[in-house]
């Protein structure tokens, strides 16, 4: 997955130019999120539990949408 995002180096390294700073844009790419596994490729029980604690802590949070709304 990619998304675009503001260069700040770039930004950072031309901002005292006479004519003003460059703007850039750049696309960074994001690593996927991908199940925790041992050297023979099963998961491990703490990468079971985490997506176990994830996936719970999002349906509380959409619960709690749908309660308060």
């Amino acid at each position: 997955m990619r998304f675009p995002k503001f260069d700040l180096d770039t930004y950072n390294r031309t901002k005292d130019l006479s004519g003003g700073p460059i703007y850039a844009i750049v696309e960074e790419e994001i690593p996927e999120i991908e199940m925790i596994t041992d050297e023979n490729g099963n998961p491990t029980r703490g990468g079971l539990i985490g997506y176990a604690l994830a996936y719970v802590c999002m349906a509380g949070l959409v619960g709690a949408m749908f309660y308060i709304l």
